[in-house]
């Protein structure tokens, strides 16, 4: 049986802050996340931050670990929660759900709160709570922060991987500048970063409440919740002052992670295999798609069966079971959604040149092309 959160460290400000924080066998990496909150920005006004960190089906001390660690961290006030689920819930989804609900019930107005999740093995800079909380007072109803390696840890796998790390980022950024190209969106304008996941996620607590949680998927819940939130038309934007520092580790806790890619590359790069990645004509197919399906918002509504017909969309998909329109939001979800492994046909450092073109190409400016290249 868990008991109720107790309301703590209450703020007189506009939006209040609860970090949600899974954990598994933690007992090395968790103190050091908890160090890192311990030395927020946010907390130098002398107000303590609610900190709910639930600890699934564990078999290490990370419980003995985080009380003996409590005196030190002064300016947390940490909802230590312990639970068992059973073999089928036991993973990161039910952990990191369990941890936003009770956030949620920490905020005494979710319309003035904001639950700010991490990993038990991230390091937050230390102004990533306010940096969160700036993005959110400036509209923003979901914040992704950008994901750093450990430069130590990914130096111990080798220049081969180091290598092969520095080429996907540089494809990843290309993607994301040709998306602010393509597909632009007002709330969320370059420069700006790609990353939204569990490793660094805001949401406003209305907005999580409304959505009914985040969904207890063994995996990619991150970005199942994501997806949720911009099917209903919420704002999630990507400034580049929210930072997160991420492990290397090899020994990961969800199938599917970071530690599972990293073993692959590391395969790929022993087998002498290149790394492929999507297509870069795929993705400017799918980014005119759905710039394409957000225009629907502005067509006339006897207009957008035939205009939906034309993009590929079955018509009847267009409205709820109430016959009310669901928005180019939603249909872009559904029918554009941003794939997290999408077919890997193209050499990254092929796909980077294309990129590069494509982007030259739509900026009229030589020398902001160079600078985006």
């Amino acid at each position: 049986m868990i008991a109720p959160p107790q309301r703590l460290a209450v703020r007189p400000t506009r939006f209040r802050p609860v970090v949600a924080v899974p954990a598994r066998d933690e007992e090395q990496r968790l103190p050091l996340l908890l160090s890192a909150l311990d030395g927020q920005s946010w907390c130098r006004a002398g107000d303590r931050l609610d900190v709910v960190v639930v600890l699934n089906n564990g078999e290490d001390d990370t419980r003995g670990v985080v009380e003996r660690g409590l005196a030190r961290w002064r300016n947390l006030a940490i909802d230590l929660v312990e639970v068992r689920f059973a073999a089928a819930q036991a993973h990161v989804g039910s952990a990191r759900r369990l941890a936003m609900e009770r956030a949620l019930a920490l905020l005494p107005d979710p319309a003035r709160g904001v639950i700010l999740t991490t990993d038990a093995d991230a390091v937050p800079s230390p102004d990533w709570v306010s940096a969160n909380l700036r993005a959110v007072e400036a509209g923003a109803d979901l914040v992704g922060g950008k994901l750093i390696g450990n430069p130590e840890e990914e130096a111990l796998l080798g220049p081969g991987f180091q290598q092969r790390a520095k080429a996907f980022l540089a494809y990843a950024d290309l993607c994301d500048r040709l998306a602010s190209l393509l597909d632009p969106l007002d709330h969320d304008p370059w420069p700006r970063h790609g990353d939204h996941t569990g490793g660094s996620l805001a949401i406003r607590g209305d907005l999580h409440r409304d959505l009914g949680g985040l969904p207890p998927l063994p995996f990619r819940e991150d970005l199942a919740l994501v997806s949720k939130a911009r099917a209903a038309g919420a704002r999630l934007v990507h400034p580049l002052d929210v930072r997160v520092e991420v492990s290397a580790r090899l020994a990961g806790r969800a199938p599917g992670g970071m530690a599972d890619c990293l073993k692959a590359w590391l395969r790929a790069e022993a087998e002498g295999v290149p790394l492929l990645v999507e297509d870069p004509d795929v993705v400017a197919a799918r980014l005119g798609l759905r710039r394409a399906i957000r225009s629907l918002d502005r067509a006339r509504p006897a207009e957008r069966p035939a205009a939906a017909a034309r993009l590929g969309i079955d018509p009847t998909d267009l409205f709820d079971e109430e016959g009310r329109f669901v928005g180019g939001a939603a249909l872009v979800e559904r029918h554009a959604a941003e794939p997290p492994d999408g077919p890997a046909t193209v050499p990254v450092d092929a796909a980077s040149v294309q990129l590069s073109a494509r982007i030259a190409a739509l900026l009229p400016d030589r020398k902001d092309a160079a600078e985006a290249a």
